[in-house]
């Protein structure tokens, strides 16, 4: 495990943000360019452990995080996918409940063996980092297969869930073992954290919610923690609001991701489960940057204060944003801890 979580290690507050590796880094985008389609690149282990590394290399962040994709799922199991720019991610027709139910797990992550063998590198390469695994909670992954790229208004996955709920639990549940078989495979390759993105748990209503968001997310971390007790378990189901109180009761995590808007009490929650909160500055004040942005880092070190707490952001880092952000970002968060260890 990296020095992150040894208990002599208490005064700073660690650091690192999601898709801190990506196309605001100038190294990046002429990797990117020469490896041709965005799953080529996280398909190849040597360049999807380098494009890891680099915001590692650059800025000294505390944890690497995995460069792949959570729709890597959906390709295992058949679905085909592409990127295409300016758009994001296509997938084709959603193959048949009664198909998918017959495939052999284990086979379909075959297909996708390279993201394991670029967590071996990673862990002969991550000196005292604390290394990050990482999947697509099964309601976020089914969202994508069933509206067959990203959505704004989520007609499609609503409407399945509502008019084809059995068939919406036989896929879910089928997502939620795949799920675990990978997320084994990637702690067994090197990964000492997990993170579960719930991306679009927010969409849902209550019932919804029990169903598709906790229900699954349970059974992912309690599958994990059976197997794999000392791997430290996060999760992130994004915009739940006051949701997120009831996740915690029943997803029995190590570390709960915080969008911008959570409850009050969930601070207070989290401290009597012992739960560290990661989080929470929004990506476009960090696109902005400057006077604003500093104070914002500031006000959420002291919100956190009482809490264990690991600085990120309430999502990914977005494509614009200019390097001198973060590097400032990592500054106000180190010299902040300076600043109180020594009044």
């Amino acid at each position: 495990m990296g020095k992150v979580f040894q208990e002599n290690d208490k005064r700073n507050t660690p650091i690192w943000f999601m898709r801190q590796a990506g196309r605001y880094l100038p190294e990046y985008r002429k990797l990117r360019q020469e490896k041709g389609s965005f799953l080529d690149l996280c398909f190849d282990p040597e360049a999807a452990a380098e494009v890891s590394l680099q915001p590692i290399r650059r800025f000294d962040l505390d944890f690497i995080i995995l460069f792949s994709d959570i729709l890597v799922i959906p390709f295992a199991l058949g679905q085909n996918l592409r990127f295409v720019e300016g758009e994001g991610p296509v997938l084709g027709d959603l193959m048949a409940i009664e198909k998918l139910e017959k495939l052999n797990l284990e086979k379909c992550l075959k297909k996708i063996a390279p993201v394991f063998e670029t967590l071996d590198i990673l862990k002969q390469k991550k000196e005292n980092k604390t290394l990050i695994g990482f999947c697509g909670a099964p309601f976020t992954v089914m969202n994508y297969m069933v509206e067959k790229g990203t959505s704004v208004s989520h007609h499609k996955i609503l409407n399945f869930i509502r008019n084809q709920e059995k068939k919406a639990e036989r896929l879910i549940y089928i997502l939620q073992e795949i799920s675990v078989l990978y997320l084994k495979k990637q702690i067994k390759a090197g990964a000492e954290v997990i993170k579960v993105f719930d991306s679009w748990a927010g969409i849902l209503s209550e019932n919804e919610y029990e169903k598709f968001v906790i229900k699954p997310n349970k059974y992912i971390n309690d599958e994990i923690k059976k197997s794999n007790p000392n791997i430290k378990t996060t999760f992130f189901p994004r915009q739940s609001g006051d949701k997120v109180l009831k996740f915690i009761e029943q997803v029995k995590c190590d570390i709960l991701a915080v969008d911008e808007k959570y409850p009050k009490k969930l601070k207070e929650e989290a401290k009597k489960r012992d739960i560290i909160l990661q989080g929470n500055l929004n990506p476009e004040i960090l696109l902005i940057g400057g006077p604003k942005m500093e104070k914002k880092i500031n006000d959420i070190l002291f919100d956190f204060r009482n809490n264990k707490h690991i600085f990120n952001l309430s999502h990914g880092v977005l494509p614009k944003t200019p390097v001198q952000n973060v590097t400032k970002t990592i500054d106000t968060v180190r010299n902040y801890e300076s600043r109180k260890s020594t009044s």
